[in-house]
């Protein structure tokens, strides 16, 4: 019974967003029962919890840097990146700063 609402939910949820950007929660108009508003108000409340992560919660966004600042750190024979160098200017890995 969970997995059929659950599917019925991603696939109501799925056709919301091929329709484009979200609209507000219409008001009851008459053909439409209380039941049907609560599903859409439910929907939409899931759908604004899948929205994809911010651009800096994504792993692979990396902050800018200011020239001559540190731009990576060694722990050993591998070097993590902390920030990427503005244009112009790269991240030397001799002394691991923009430059």
């Amino acid at each position: 019974m969970e997995n059929a609402l659950l599917c019925l939910l991603c696939l109501l949820g799925s056709g919301l967003i091929l329709l484009g950007a979200p609209e507000p929660a219409p008001e009851l108009r008459p053909g439409q029962s209380r039941e049907e508003t609560e599903l859409v108000e439910t929907l939409q409340e899931v759908l604004d919890e899948l929205e994809p992560p911010a651009l800096e919660k994504r792993l692979s966004w990396v902050p800018w840097c200011q020239p001559r600042e540190p731009c990576a750190v060694r722990r050993g024979a591998r070097i993590g990146k902390l920030c990427s160098c503005p244009r112009g200017t790269s991240c030397n890995l001799f002394i691991l700063k923009c430059s």
